[in-house]
């Protein structure tokens, strides 16, 4: 049996991600109900930027299935936002935390959370994290999208060290989907030039054509969560199976 938690299901990649997992046990996580023909196996609402309600609900989150020895257990960190897109100098505090409470500490959390409900059970564990290339590559406007992208990839990387002790360790990586035809691309080309100086390029990838179906991205986030080789590496690119 394959249980797939997965995170930010009620729209873009992440709502693409039900019908590329359709023919599995689907545990949604999102802030609203999600309209979807999809069967889902639980449901559960929860804002991220509420991180107290979040962490009491973790463990009826993962205590919601029963998987025996020999299943697999995905979990899916898709959920984030890109804003606010403002130039440092204009960047407050609350717009900082309200991006890293939903980029950085709810992924945390819920890696937490997963940990500790499935570490001693002899199953296929992975943990596949939704990155973005802004982790590596700085960009005018996105100081927070930036910066919270690469402190995910760390937690990740973190978490792979301390699960080399387990008996049956939990693997995980992140996974950059390169830039998808979402309502997160809709908010980017909606953007203040003067905050993000890089617009007209984000609005040539639209009328180009060069945007990945959200589709597409799921469909790479699979193949590369199911591989045989999952883990091995860190991160996975789109770019590498396309």
């Amino acid at each position: 049996m394959r249980y797939v938690f997965i995170t930010g299901t009620s729209r873009g990649l992440g709502h693409a991600m039900l019908d590329i997992f359709r023919e599995d046990r689907i545990i949604s996580i999102s802030r609203s109900k999600v309209e979807t023909d999809v069967e889902l196996y639980k449901e559960f609402h929860v804002d991220f930027l509420d991180e107290q309600k979040l962490e009491e609900m973790l463990p009826e989150i993962f205590n919601s299935i029963s998987p025996e020895k020999g299943d697999e257990i995905y979990l899916i960190n898709n959920a984030g936002i890109v804003g606010p897109v403002h130039s440092i100098a204009n960047m407050d505090a609350q717009g900082f935390m309200k991006n890293y409470k939903i980029n950085v500490l709810a992924p945390a959390l819920l890696m937490k959370g997963y940990v500790n409900a499935f570490s001693d059970i002899q199953a296929a564990k992975r943990i596949l994290t939704v990155s973005s290339g802004a982790a590596l590559n700085p960009m005018e406007g996105w100081s927070a999208y930036c910066s919270s992208k690469a402190a995910v990839n760390m937690v990740s990387d973190v978490l792979r060290q301390e699960m080399d002790r387990l008996d049956y360790p939990i693997f995980t990586a992140t996974y950059r989907p390169g830039v998808v035809d979402t309502d997160m691309q809709g908010e980017i080309r909606s953007a203040d030039p003067e905050e993000f100086p890089d617009l007209e390029t984000f609005k040539k990838h639209k009328s180009s054509n060069r945007l990945y179906p959200p589709k597409v991205a799921a469909y790479v986030a699979k193949r590369i969560i199911t591989s045989d080789n999952f883990g091995f590496s860190e991160s996975y690119s789109i770019s590498d199976f396309l």
